[in-house]
């Protein structure tokens, strides 16, 4: 019943913010298929494919291919180096991104919840733009299993980016975009794990676009070796 309460109070929360504070609305996918796994005790790798598609799911949105390897610091810590390649559709071609990122990553768990903190910075190099955007990315993530349903989890996280300087493609300094997902995990053991639940993205557009609100249906699929 707690439950419950929570997750109505949440949506509706979700209503509410999309009414009074979006201009735009689009209902969006996103599915990405991720690998890891370890190349020794302490260094660990990371691969991802994305696809994205908006205007109601029908139309390409990006592709997006995201490597990286991590280092373990401690049994909680972690700090990553990665890159990201971005394939944007514009209106009539597209952009294409190259994101180079450092991450530092803890988590830790009580009974049954498990959260966990990232905090990621990026520097954004666009093809058609000679200025590089450094933006701040900080998420926290928290699940736990559904009662008597150990392999099934409630996962819900926010995650908030910052424009760390003024770039004219990227935006200016200060908020840049909010993502808020809440659904379900399940784990097939501990290293692979199926995510899918709802995703609102609001994006705070200060280049004089109007502010965006996308309703996203979001999944992930995981294979850890």
């Amino acid at each position: 019943m707690i439950l419950n309460i929570k997750l109505f109070t949440l949506l509706l929360f979700l209503c509410l913010f999309s009414k009074i504070n979006a201009t735009d609305d689009d209902n969006r996918l996103w599915q990405s298929i991720i690998t890891e796994g370890k190349m020794n005790e302490n260094i660990g790798w990371y691969i991802e494919l994305q696809g994205r598609f908006k205007n109601d799911m029908e139309d390409f949105d990006q592709a997006i291919f995201r490597p990286a390897l991590n280092f373990t610091v401690s049994e909680q810590a972690k700090l990553w180096v990665g890159y990201a390649y971005i394939d944007t559709k514009s209106v009539d071609s597209h952009n294409y991104e190259d994101r180079w990122w450092q991450q530092f990553q803890y988590d830790s768990s009580y009974k049954d919840y498990t959260w966990l903190s990232r905090t990621r910075i990026e520097q954004r190099h666009l093809n058609i733009e000679d200025q590089t955007s450094y933006r701040l990315r900080q998420q926290m993530r928290l699940s736990f299993p559904f009662n008597k349903i150990n392999n099934l989890h409630f996962l819900i996280w926010d995650e908030v980016f910052w424009n760390m300087n003024d770039t004219p493609w990227a935006g200016d300094h200060g908020f840049n975009q909010n993502r808020l997902f809440t659904g379900v995990m399940l784990k097939y053991n501990d290293a692979s794990r199926f995510e899918i639940g709802y995703l609102n993205q609001y994006i705070n557009n200060t280049n004089g676009l109007n502010d965006q609100m996308n309703h996203v249906l979001s999944s992930n699929v995981v294979f850890g070796f």
